[in-house]
């Protein structure tokens, strides 16, 4: 299956993010997002697992007996593949490009189910949610971030509607929606125990980081790597990201939930 992701897109947000991660905040957030979570022995999903970052992490960093990566882009998958090859932890990962709709997985087969910033592409939020209570065992847990519509609706929500415009030019698309529409779709999935942890801040100060490398010294590689028109199209999508976060018209959350047992 095709991907919005480019070589191109794909080397450039590793630049910004760090390796194996295709969306803000990278390793750093994932040690923010997890603080505390113990997934020893834990059968974790990874759910739009990219190039397998985040999928790596949870099996080394963070003690995962095993995780399943799964995305609808069968090109991310070899490469999340491979990295956990070189990472010496194939034993303890696993990866397959899925169709989109319900997972191929039987109901009750993970501990964990972890999605970053990734229902933030998907239009029917509630269809998700509901796979992903299905495929969790009772007494599961669901961890996800993900961008949302924030509470401005002064004119600095034009931030917001810039970036989405600008990251549309970069390649990427989006279905943002207000946390409502999450806290309504896990309720219909029949997740309790809803907890969510405003990370907004961090992520403006991340987006801010990347403003600062793309206009710095050290540029020159990934400038090379995207081409002046990605190049360009990059620096416009943190710039407005940054400012939709800082006013608020954007907003970035750790969720959690849990399947009662």
């Amino acid at each position: 299956m095709s991907t919005q992701y480019t070589d191109r897109v794909i080397e450039g947000m590793q630049s910004l993010y760090g390796e194996g991660f295709l969306s803000p905040g990278g390793p750093d957030e994932m040690t923010i997002f997890l603080e505390g979570v113990d997934l020893a022995g834990c059968h974790v999903l990874d759910l739009g697992c990219g190039i397998g970052g985040a999928s790596i992490m949870l099996a080394c960093t963070f003690g995962a007996a095993h995780v399943t990566g799964i995305d609808v882009a069968a090109d991310l998958v070899e490469r999340a593949k491979a990295a956990a090859r070189d990472k010496g932890v194939a034993d303890k990962t696993s990866f397959q490009a899925i169709e989109p709709g319900p997972l191929p997985f039987a109901d009750g087969s993970f501990d964990v189910v972890f999605i970053k910033d990734v229902v933030c592409h998907i239009e029917d939020k509630q269809a998700v949610f509901s796979e992903v209570a299905r495929v969790l065992k009772p007494g599961g847990r669901l961890m996800c971030a993900d961008f949302a519509d924030g509470e401005r609706k002064d004119e600095m929500a034009t931030l917001y509607a810039d970036w989405v415009a600008a990251m549309k030019a970069y390649g990427l698309s989006f279905h943002f929606e207000a946390l409502k529409a999450y806290t309504d779709a896990y309720a219909a999935a029949g997740l309790s125990d809803v907890e969510i942890k405003d990370n907004t801040k961090d992520s403006a100060k991340a987006a801010h980081r990347e403003i600062t490398f793309l206009t710095g010294p050290d540029v020159g590689p990934l400038r090379d790597a995207l081409g002046e028109e990605k190049f360009a199209a990059r620096i416009q999508a943190s710039t407005m990201r940054y400012g939709a976060l800082d006013a608020g018209a954007l907003l970035h959350v750790h969720m959690f939930a849990t399947k009662p047992a």
